[in-house]
């Protein structure tokens, strides 16, 4: 592993940013060799004083050993920030951090000198830990790792895909190192048109070009989550017709053979989401998009025993609206419960 380039989109997040930012740098603190030769921050509009910290920071990095570079861009998106990010990158392998987020300095540091003389990883794939925040403290973590550690064949990925998919360890590109030439090389960006599933879609074409990949089972990567965060919500009222985004996971997944389960599981999610915050009329549509995905795949035996998805398939909307009810109840306990008290759950484990 020769250099890295960490690519961070920036959004108006002025009071994690600095944080995001020390905890990459010191990742070179950990390490015999200098790993982390460059922090690109794209800065994709902000308003909130990000874009002038972005520059305040670059200007730090003058005489160290990472050099963190800024590209300031109108507003647009997430996914067109990290393309930037990947057309100014310079190093071996590129790593995507979100501004918020943080990384395990230490551990990646461990990581990346365990790699050191594997020059023939294409892709390293770690843990995640999912933190919850409320009142800026944390009151929940989960945490999310592969199935399974060390090095796999592409051949061994694809027999694994659906339980790497299960493991939430497809669905981010942020827990992963990715070999540059590997995208470069096939040409493979991010597409900007996808507002859900954009990450997914990314990880399976860069992994269909992978020939060996590393899996490493510790959490490096920290999301933090806040318990009001509703950015995928609104995301899912603008999308009209569920089948225009599982396409274009389909055409990713083309490589890896009949991966119906996978397709199947991201669309009961969206269509899960997307009636949690539907009129009828928009449920109606969810239903009947549905049936007629199911039925021109003839997927109906698939189903038979799956409640959500012949709830969809016969377009009970009296049913779905009477069970996003009691969800919402149940949430705002829960919410509540997490907030005010802590875990919960723990004591089920310890009852």
């Amino acid at each position: 592993m020769e250099s890295v380039s960490v690519i961070i989109p920036v959004f108006n997040c002025k009071e994690f940013l600095g944080n995001c930012v020390t905890s990459v740098t010191s990742v070179n603190d950990f390490c015999r060799t200098v790993f982390v030769r460059e922090i690109i921050l794209v800065d994709d509009g902000s308003t909130d004083g990000s874009s002038e910290l972005c520059d305040d920071l670059s200007k730090t990095s003058g005489s160290g050993i990472c050099r963190i570079r800024v590209i300031h861009q109108n507003n647009r998106g997430v996914s067109a920030a990290r393309n930037a990010g990947l057309g100014a990158a310079l190093g071996t392998y590129v790593l995507f951090v979100d501004s918020d987020d943080t990384v395990d300095s230490r551990k990646l540091a461990d990581l990346m000198q365990k790699l050191e003389q594997d020059i023939s990883t294409d892709m390293v794939v770690f843990g995640m830990s999912f933190d919850y925040y409320a009142s800026n403290r944390i009151y929940r973590q989960e945490r999310m790792l592969p199935p399974f550690m060390g090095t796999k064949t592409y051949d061994e990925c694809e027999v694994n895909l659906y339980n790497l998919f299960i493991n939430n360890m497809l669905s981010s590109v942020c827990n992963k190192l990715i070999r540059r030439d590997v995208i470069e090389r096939s040409r493979i960006r991010l597409q900007e048109d996808m507002i859900l599933y954009e990450d997914l879609e990314f990880s399976l074409r860069v992994l269909a070009q992978c020939r060996l990949v590393h899996f490493c089972t510790e959490p490096i990567y920290y999301y933090r989550q806040v318990s009001d965060e509703s950015n995928a919500g609104r995301r899912l009222k603008r999308i009209a017709h569920i089948p225009s985004v599982i396409a274009k996971i389909e055409d990713a997944l083309i490589p890896f053979g009949d991966q119906t389960d996978i397709l199947l599981s991201v669309y009961l999610v969206l269509a899960r989401g997307k009636n949690s915050c539907a009129s009828r009329k928009e449920i109606d549509v969810v239903c009947n998009d549905f049936r007629e995905w199911i039925d021109q795949r003839e997927l109906k035996s698939e189903i038979t025993n799956n409640k959500q998805a012949m709830i969809l398939y016969n377009g009970n909307s009296n049913q779905i609206l009477f069970r996003r009810k009691k969800a919402k109840i149940r949430h705002r306990l829960a919410n509540w419960l997490k907030q005010n008290v802590g875990d919960f759950r723990k004591w089920r484990s310890q009852s």
